[in-house]
């Protein structure tokens, strides 16, 4: 249990912080930095097996 007192403290850090990172944000963009730069680049994309195995199961053999 976190008292008031803390909670406010906590409350500013966090907005103390959400500007911070927003002055980030606009200067990665002003330098010509994209979007998806921003988020992290190209991540590997695991697929679900099971849901591509019942799609496989319900479609024609040359889908994908």
């Amino acid at each position: 249990m976190t008292s008031k007192a803390q909670q406010r403290r906590r409350a500013k850090q966090l907005e103390a912080l959400a500007r911070i990172r927003g002055e980030e944000r606009k200067q990665h963009f002003a330098n010509g930095g994209t979007l998806s730069d921003w988020r992290g680049g190209v991540h590997t994309v695991t697929k679900n097996r099971k849901k591509e195995q019942s799609r496989k199961a319900c479609r024609s053999n040359n889908w994908r």
